[in-house]
């Protein structure tokens, strides 16, 4: 799991909170596997809706440039983003992400992600529980504009809101780097070149450090 800290910029998250005023809402249950509908109580933006393509978009294009979630996810392809509202009393109990998403191109859910879009001090609960069964689980509730970004494969939840509302644009890529502890050391790598870039460029070692990614990134990517 990551945490990217800039996925949308101030005007970016403005124009989404905006978009996200005019959207129509329906019911999100219409959207979970067979095994988690009952478990799934919140609103999703009607797909078919102009502001909900506005906003895929606009979230879309800002995803494609973090140079972060290129990095580190390594993605090949990314499903169109989802726009969730919890109100209170709402909440999305223990679940897992659909191995296979279907649509004009399926995808595999190799990683979800979450862009929050509400300020932490809007609304109280709705904290992301990822690893939910587990002793060590995480609980993340982040700043507007952030995202975090984990495994597909674990089980999550969305606490209860207990006050105001909760709004996020969610999404599920498939990454060019199959196996999950392969992309974990793709990712502790990335950011060992880029820390040997920042603290010894045009030496040996930087030309190194890139050899070994790249080489890496060459053995493990799926086209």
């Amino acid at each position: 799991m990551f945490i990217i800290p800039d996925v949308l910029n101030p005007d970016e998250l403005a124009q989404v909170r905006e978009l996200m005023d005019q959207m129509q809402w329906q019911e999100g249950s219409q959207t979970a596997g067979a095994g988690s509908n009952y478990q799934k109580h919140n609103l999703q933006g009607d797909p078919t809706h102009p502001a909900v393509q506005q906003g895929q978009q606009l979230v879309y294009q800002a995803l494609l440039r973090n140079p972060r979630f290129k990095i580190l996810a390594v993605p090949k392809k990314v499903r169109p983003i989802t726009f969730n509202r919890y109100d209170e009393g709402m909440e999305y109990g223990d679940h897992m992400d659909h191995p296979i998403l279907p649509g004009e191109q399926q995808i595999r859910g190799d990683i979800s992600l979450t862009v929050f879009i509400s300020d932490p001090a809007d609304y109280d609960g709705g904290e992301l529980v990822v690893r939910s069964d587990m002793a060590d689980s995480q609980t993340v509730k982040l700043d507007a504009g952030q995202a975090v970004v984990y495994s597909a494969a674990t089980l999550h939840r969305v606490n209860p809101v207990t006050r105001g509302s909760r709004l996020a644009a969610v999404t599920t890529a498939e990454s060019m780097i199959h196996d999950e502890y392969q992309r974990q050391l793709i990712g502790e790598v990335a950011q060992l070149t880029r820390w040997v870039q920042d603290i010894a460029p045009k030496t040996p070692q930087e030309r190194r450090a890139n050899k070994i990614y790249a080489n890496l990134l060459r053995l493990w990517s799926e086209t």
